[in-house]
C-alpha cells in the first residue's frame, strides 16, 4: 500500500485533480485517483474538456 493510499483513508492526502476541480469529496475508492493524481490537474481538465466527468466515469468503469 503506498503513502497516498495511506493518506487517502486517513484524510491527509488531498483530493484527486477530478475531485479537486468537480468540487466534490475523494472517496477511498474513488475511480478517478489513480489516473488523475492531485499534482496533475491539468491532466483532469483536458479530459474533462472534451469527454465531460460523467463520460469518462463510464469509461473508466467499462474499464474494471
Amino acid at each position: 500500500m503506498t503513502n497516498k493510499e495511506l493518506g487517502r483513508k486517513q484524510g491527509t492526502v488531498s483530493p484527486c485533480a477530478a475531485c479537486k476541480l468537480l468540487r466534490r469529496r475523494c472517496a477511498q475508492n474513488c475511480i478517478f485517483a489513480p489516473y488523475f493524481p492531485a499534482d496533475e490537474p491539468q491532466k483532469f481538465a483536458s479530459v474533462h474538456r472534451v469527454f465531460g466527468a460523467s463520460n469518462v466515469n463510464k469509461m473508466l468503469q467499462k474499464e474494471i
